[in-house]
């Protein structure tokens, strides 16, 4: 129970995936590591080694660059681990998902039982991309406007709307426009700026009895929150990861991938991601692609 609804993701899973293509289209869903950030450090490159000469046989010389980078786990496009959220409510020892209480991220940092290593065996399974732009605005309309939350009545309209059905093991992926937003007024993103008011719509969660029923792995999302900005006291993140052990995936690229699915009118696709291994960790960079 600790991978949550990685269990989910099976063998029957990975074939139905399999199944979806058809023309062997590749499409990264990754934001360059390097982009900006929204209220976390930015990636810090540095060399270990640059340009170093090593002389060897006849003359000859080998030329070794070696690189050093530090990287906040949850900026740009990436997964959060289920011990990335947790709740204290009165009556309940549980924390985290599958009832883990602190001594799960305590004393030693980092989760014993609810890191991200538990991804880390690499994801291959089916995806239900769900343009809430389009179906609710219009394609014309770059992204998704203030007020423009999506409960279980627009998911289940979408769904209805762009045929397609959910299968257990799924990762639902929900495209808000949010990278064309973030271009049109970045200045609402500058942590402690004069400008800063960080709206987005998002995912709420009276949905959660749905992906309850289904059997989803994940909730995907271009915002930075899969819910709606400002969280809150994050209401869909306690139902979805402490709740019911759901996998959220925050930041991903998806501005290509909606312009695909919309001129082909293909819903669903194989998904592969392999975040990495790092035990204990609280997320990691999704490393994700699409294959039609």
């Amino acid at each position: 129970m600790a991978a949550g609804a990685l269990r989910f993701v099976d063998d029957a899973a990975a074939l139905r995936a399999s199944r979806l293509i058809r023309r062997g289209q590749v499409v990264s869903l990754n934001l360059p590591l390097d982009g900006p950030t929204l209220g976390r450090p930015a990636l810090e490159h540095t060399p270990r080694m640059h340009n170093q000469v090593r002389p060897i046989s006849n003359g000859r010389f080998n030329v070794v660059n070696d690189d050093v980078v530090t990287l906040a786990l949850q900026s740009h496009s990436h997964w959060d681990a289920l011990a990335h959220w947790g709740v204290i409510e009165p009556g309940t020892e549980g924390v985290f998902f599958g009832g883990e209480g602190l001594r799960d991220t305590f004393p030693k940092f980092g989760s014993k039982t609810l890191g991200i290593d538990t991804l880390a065996g690499g994801i291959f399974t089916r995806a239900v991309f769900l343009d809430m732009v389009g179906s609710m605005q219009g394609r014309e309309t770059p992204y998704l406007a203030d007020g423009g939350n999506f409960g279980l009545a627009a998911v289940e309209s979408v769904l209805a709307r762009q045929q397609v059905a959910l299968w257990p093991g799924d990762a639902v992926i929900f495209y808000t426009g949010f990278q064309r937003r973030l271009a049109a007024k970045p200045e609402a993103w500058v942590f402690g700026g004069p400008g800063y008011d960080p709206v987005a719509p998002g995912l709420l969660p009276d949905s959660l009895p749905l992906w309850a029923a289904s059997g989803t792995f994940a909730l995907v999302s271009d915002n930075p929150a899969v819910e709606p900005m400002p969280m809150g006291e994050g209401p869909l993140h306690a139902g979805a990861m402490k709740g019911l052990g759901i996998y959220l995936g925050e930041l991903w690229a998806l501005d290509e991938l909606a312009e695909i699915c919309r001129a082909q009118n293909v819903w669903e696709f194989a998904l592969a991601s392999s975040p990495l291994n790092i035990r204990g960790a609280f997320g990691s960079p999704a490393n994700a692609i699409a294959i039609l």
